[in-house]
């Protein structure tokens, strides 16, 4: 799809890809993939193991932004305006009367999340249809057009508006009427709610090229090789300022105004934005695009550190002119990223007390996790495996010692294609485990949830004579719950 060029050909030089490559795992990013471009060109591409450039990834909330370019569309085709009241186009969906100043809520205001107030609580509220409960859900609210407020909820209604007015589904609109004449995103898919809409404010899933391709037609405002698409003045308009989106006196790295689901960044930029750092960011006067796959999700600094040293190692420092080729730093990136694996913890190469722990069982007091029983069993000083027994039964998890371990995670009942709808077929996510030695008798163990859905779990463990503690943490949208506590537990005798 794309042409590869050199970082110099760009404008910039490799050792500035170096540096950036380099923070990145410095800071403990967990990356799966970055891909820089300078007008339609690649200037580099890189994936950390097992990720690849084929690879469908979960994009979670950019999702939003193609729900705004779809509004966008329809509203070309006059089937809607701006200033409509959203409430016209579901009086179905309220049981009674409308909540307070929900009558005057208008499509441009939804767009730039000025709403009456966001809605969060659908994973766990059982109403599968999540326009329904969008609008019946008692809230806290106040006048539309007046607070931002992210209203995740309120893109979803805004996805079920164009697959209401369109007659298809989300991704089979943009093929229609974009995708296919980019030759892009024909691998993709878009996850269901359990009423059978698309899941349209968090859930498509497409490989990285994909997104490059969305932001090349964005920020080209429109136009294809040559062809006009989609309105230039609706994307200018989308990718400005419409509304300022602070919250507080406190910076974050994308309050620098909010358009039509998209945000503006610094840099004079604008970008979609998912969650655990999935990025596509647009730089047009430098003609300059970014786009990364992640799970940060827990570790808020390492987005700031994405956006500060974009604008610092690039977008100031990219000349309008290529720059003299560098064939011995060029050598040193391609071997960088040649040699980029997903992130794993790292701490000492063994302990002494190995072989003491080693297959000994402890029982566990009553515990949020419903854990009632784990050891460790070691196969050498590089892998292992954390057998455990809660409410499910017997567990085992693999792991790699200061390397990871891939393998499923064994907890079932997540939800699979249709969003919170629990599995039943044995279904299971595909995991990578590593596991640390931080001290001789304190391990930490991480899991990463490498799926459909992204989510990653941390299990500190410390030994003192017979007994073991042990704190779970877990960051994940709706699952690994069972994995979130404090454990006390007794060496068997």
């Amino acid at each position: 799809m794309f042409e590869k060029i050199t970082p110099e050909q760009a404008g910039i030089s490799s050792e500035r890809v170096i540096e950036f490559i380099q923070k990145l795992e410095k800071r403990g990013s967990s990356t799966h993939g970055v891909l820089f471009m300078k007008g339609d060109k690649i200037f580099t591409e890189a994936y950390w193991k097992p990720f690849h450039k084929d690879f469908c990834h979960r994009q979670y909330s950019q999702t939003k932004s193609f729900v705004g370019v779809a509004i966008g569309l329809l509203l070309e085709e006059g089937k809607l305006t701006l200033d409509d009241k959203i409430v016209d186009y579901f009086p179905d969906k309220v049981d009674g009367e409308w909540q307070k100043y929900f009558t005057e809520q208008t499509i441009r205001e939804m767009l730039t999340m000025t709403t009456v107030g966001g809605s969060y609580s659908w994973f766990i509220s059982g109403d599968p249809d999540r326009v329904h409960h969008y609008f019946n859900e008692p809230r806290n609210t106040h006048p539309s057009g007046t607070l931002w407020e992210y209203d995740s909820p309120g893109s979803q209604v805004l996805c079920a508006l164009v697959e209401k007015l369109s007659g298809k589904p989300l991704l089979e609109y943009l093929k229609e009427k974009l995708f296919n004449k980019m030759n892009a995103f024909q691998t993709a898919r878009i996850l269901k709610t359990p009423n059978g809409d698309s899941w349209g404010d968090s859930a498509m899933v497409c490989p990285l090229r994909d997104m490059a391709a969305f932001g090349r037609l964005v920020m080209n405002y429109g136009e294809w090789n040559g062809e006009r698409l989609i309105s230039e003045d609706y994307l200018r308009e989308a990718t400005s300022k419409v509304v300022s989106n602070v919250e507080s006196a406190h910076y974050s790295a994308c309050e620098e105004g909010y358009g039509y689901q998209i945000w503006r960044v610094i840099g004079n930029g604008f970008a979609f934005v998912g969650l655990g750092d999935q990025l596509t960011v647009c730089f047009p006067e430098k003609d300059f695009l970014f786009a990364c796959t992640a799970d940060n999700q827990g570790s808020a600094f390492v987005r700031r550190m994405i956006f500060q040293n974009l604008e610092e190692l690039f977008v100031e420092q990219m000349q309008d002119e290529p720059l003299p080729e560098n064939p011995s730093a060029q050598k040193r990136l391609d071997e960088l990223l040649s040699n980029l694996e997903l992130r794993s913890v790292k701490g000492l190469a063994d302990s002494a007390f190995r072989q003491e722990l080693n297959g000994a069982e402890y029982l566990c007091e009553e515990n949020p996790m419903g854990i009632t029983k784990f050891s460790f069993v070691f196969n050498d000083e590089k892998t292992g495996e954390l057998h455990y027994t809660n409410a499910q039964g017997d567990k085992v998890l693999p792991f790699g010692v200061n390397h990871n371990v891939f393998g499923k995670f064994p907890q079932l009942g997540y939800s699979d294609e249709v969003g919170a709808t629990p599995t039943t077929d044995g279904f299971m996510y595909d995991d990578a485990v590593s596991f640390a030695w931080l001290e001789e008798k304190k391990l930490l163990l991480f899991v990463q949830i490498i799926d459909k859905y992204f989510g990653n779990m941390s299990a500190l463990f410390a030994f003192k004579g017979d007994e073991a503690h042990a704190n779970f943490t877990k960051t994940a949208e709706a699952f690994l719950d069972e994995y979130e506590g404090k454990l006390v537990a007794k060496k068997k005798s």
